[in-house]
């Protein structure tokens, strides 16, 4: 049994203290499962933390920040090949009266701006030096064709005669070229005439596969010598004495188509070996 002390206090018995410590011992327990065991540091904690996996979208430790990316620049498409298209006449000068009712300088400029179509259609760039009925001199057209540096310049002619397309290029003297800085306005075509044999030959090849007769022939015919770019004329013959066929819609629809596709097929072999051109 528990006395008192003198001083207040209960003092247990041996059989009493014993109880008590029974009772204590399952709580003593409890609490050191509930404490970080002895001897772990505050360092050791923080080392497993920094351990554990990151969670998505966190950025990972000591990784850089984003590096910043240099804009896209667009791919640079090379220019398209510019042909220039000279319908030949205009204005005052009429040139050929094919029959009473048809001129030649309606019949060029109506294939001009027919070609210019399908040479568009064929996504090439093609200019009119005259898109209306005016006067135009060789030189003006020379001048013209110069300052824009074409792949091809191309000069339309009709003719009343049957006997085929004439595909032409310049007639020059063997002795043309220029030497030094200057070149002769009447020889200037030299260098650039075997480009220009080249684009006839090609020309007057597609012509014939489509069923017309073409011939390939040089001349004095101006403005041709005169140009510093590959240069051909071509001259429209009817397939027989009719005349008005260069006016009908077939038949320019199918020149003009066999001439887009004669002048790509230069324009293609001029890509493929560029010195060719020069």
């Amino acid at each position: 049994m528990p006395s008192n002390s003198s001083d207040g206090r209960v003092r247990l018995g041996p059989y009493q203290r014993a109880a008590v410590g029974v009772l204590l011992l399952p709580l003593a327990l409890i609490a050191a499962q509930s404490v970080s065991p002895s001897g772990t540091s505050q360092s050791q904690t923080q080392s497993q933390t920094s351990a554990a996996p990151n969670q998505p979208g966190q950025p990972l430790p000591n990784q850089p920040p984003d590096q910043a990316q240099p804009p896209v620049q667009p791919i640079a498409t090379p220019p398209k090949p510019l042909i220039m298209i000279d319908p030949a006449h205009g204005g005052s000068d009429s040139g050929a009266i094919l029959n009473p009712t048809i001129l030649e300088k309606d019949v060029t400029l109506a294939l001009a701006r027919r070609l210019r179509l399908d040479l568009g259609a064929r996504g090439f760039v093609a200019e009119l030096v005259r898109d209306s009925d005016q006067n135009l001199s060789s030189d003006d057209r020379a001048a013209k064709a110069n300052a824009f540096h074409p792949a091809l310049y191309v000069c339309l002619h009709a003719t009343s005669e049957s006997g085929g397309v004439g595909v032409y290029t310049a007639m020059l003297a063997e002795n043309g070229e220029t030497n030094g800085p200057f070149v002769d306005w009447n020889t200037a075509q030299f260098s650039f005439l075997p480009a220009s044999r080249s684009a006839q030959q090609d020309i007057a090849a597609i012509i014939q596969k489509s069923g017309m007769p073409a011939r390939s022939l040089a001349t004095r015919l101006r403005p041709l010598a005169n140009l510093t770019n590959p240069a051909v004329a071509v001259e429209l013959a009817p397939r027989k004495a009719d005349v008005s066929q260069l006016l009908a819609m077939d038949f320019q629809e199918n020149i003009s188509a066999a001439l887009a596709n004669g002048i790509a097929q230069f324009l293609s072999e001029s890509k493929a070996n560029p010195g060719a051109s020069q």
